[in-house]
């Protein structure tokens, strides 16, 4: 038999948790801006719940035909609140956020970073630019017919003229389609790429088996006569690895394990190959999922397109965002530009910035609108594959916590956008993708037929998108910020 009276008093110890979290917290509570400041006490209490394993109170709860807390992110104390009075508490105790304005918060914010949600109430959906946008009007008017929301362009790519180009041809089809649509714009970030150097190696690969010994460098160490040599093509990182330490190449494709380092040099073994082919290329990606780098995000490059990001787009995207320092310092450089309220999107797409998202978010609500994007491709090889749902799942809830809107992004119906047919696979996933706020698609040659089957499918998700009962364990997240930040 389930004593009530138990069940009181763990809810009432919950919420003295919470009070606790926002005395220890409140210096970062008080740094964010007034319109932020509910949602700022609203991730910390959410936070100090998630700090510790609820599950068993869940249930009773539950079993009691009461609110299993379960879909209260947005307004988690006031729902321990009204438990507590359910259960005979005489809890006077009123707060400023309840499931009313929690949600209305939310939806504002989603509202004002991305646009309202499309036909039949899907979040907005968001469209990387492809060089030959900057072009095609026609297309540009079918993307907003068929559902474009957000328009993406990745500084990555091309240059300030045929950014120019695109944004002159979105506003034109904006006007003759009447249809609104933002602008999001990525900094390209610091690129940690292999390079495959020595005589042997003319066609810039490197043939590697199972077991071999390769050699990772710094770009400033000049030697080319090293055997099984690779390049790393940002200083400074082959220096801060240990032995032990993975590195990942090839979103993931080569495994290997950190032998030794000597100074600009470290030595490998090779410990897993999931190519048919054995070689690692030059320009392909490597990941340090183990190794907490100490890596500038903004790069020299990021510096040069700022001035022009700040003149046209509604928000911009920060790539390898790992601390709130560095949310810091783009503020700091949107200061200089004299647009520091431009909204910021984190782009999360490492462990460490996983473990920093509070502390991320609560940066960014001192001067800014804060969105995040679930990077999913280097977050999926950084934290593993096999945690990629329990990761992006915690994301959402924290991130709701917060009222702060997210991004779904990365290999949206890929299959389909390069060859027109999506695997079922990756029919559950863009479902999944309906609890975002907003869904990217990448560039491909069949986007508008992705388009029109994402809007198939997140509007028959988001008819089911309230009906899932979530089990609370702790999250490390949570007890990383609340017991050590």
């Amino acid at each position: 038999m389930i004593k009530k009276e138990k069940l009181l008093k763990e809810l009432e110890d919950i919420q003295k948790r919470m009070l606790k979290a926002e005395i220890q917290k409140k210096q970062l509570i008080d740094g964010v801006k007034p319109q932020f400041r509910i949602s700022a006490i609203n991730l910390v209490d959410y936070l100090a719940l998630r700090s510790k394993n609820i599950e068993k109170l869940q249930k009773q709860l539950h079993y009691l035909g009461l609110s299993s807390l379960a879909s209260s992110e947005s307004h988690i104390r006031i729902q321990v609140v009204n438990i507590m009075k359910w259960l005979g508490s005489e809890n006077t105790l009123t707060d400023e956020i309840d499931s009313s304005s929690g949600f209305k918060q939310l939806q504002k914010n989603i509202v004002s970073l991305l646009g309202k949600a499309g036909g039949d109430n899907i979040p907005p959906i968001m469209v990387t630019f492809d060089t030959d946008f900057a072009d095609d009007f026609q297309l540009m008017c079918d993307l907003l017919e068929n559902g474009m929301q957000v328009a993406r362009i990745n500084c990555a790519h091309d240059d300030e003229p045929i950014w120019r180009k695109m944004i002159d041809n979105l506003h034109k089809a904006v006007s003759k389609m009447n249809l609104p649509c933002k602008l999001y714009m990525d900094l390209a970030g610091p690129k940690i790429r292999t390079q495959i150097i020595g005589k042997k190696h003319k066609k810039g690969k490197l043939k590697v088996q199972l077991g071999d010994e390769i050699t990772l460098t710094d770009p400033e160490e000049k030697t080319i006569k090293i055997k099984n040599n690779i390049c790393c093509t940002l200083s400074g990182i082959v220096e801060e690895l240990q032995p032990e330490h993975r590195v990942y190449f090839d979103d993931g494709l080569f495994e290997a394990v950190v032998q030794k380092v000597n100074g600009k040099q470290a030595t490998l073994k090779i410990v897993r190959i999931s190519s048919k082919k054995p070689n690692i290329k030059s320009e392909k990606g490597i990941n340090f999922p183990d190794t907490l780098l100490k890596i500038n995000p903004i790069t020299d490059y990021d510096e040069t397109c700022l001035p022009f990001m700040v003149q046209y787009a509604d928000m911009v995207g920060f790539s390898f965002v790992n601390t709130a320092g560095d949310i810091q310092q783009l503020q700091t450089k949107l200061f200089a530009l004299n647009k520091p309220g431009l909204a910021i999107v984190a782009k999360i797409e490492t462990n460490q910035a996983v473990n920093n998202l509070p502390a991320i978010i609560l940066q960014g609500m001192q001067h800014n609108l804060m969105g995040v994007m679930i990077a999913r491709g280097d977050l999926a090889v950084e934290i593993g594959f096999e945690r990629m749902s329990e990761i992006q799942d915690e994301i959402l809830w924290v991130c709701e916590a917060a009222h702060t809107p997210v991004i779904w992004a990365t290999q949206v119906l890929e299959s389909m956008n390069k060859s027109g047919l999506a695997t079922r696979s990756e029919a559950t996933d863009a479902a999944h993708a309906a609890e975002a706020d907003c869904v990217m698609i990448n560039k491909g040659g069949h986007t508008i037929e992705v388009l029109r089957t994402l809007h198939n499918i997140l509007s028959r998700s988001r008819r089911n998108n309230f009906k899932n009962r979530r089990l609370f364990r702790k999250l490390s997240i949570a007890e990383r910020f609340i017991f050590q930040g």
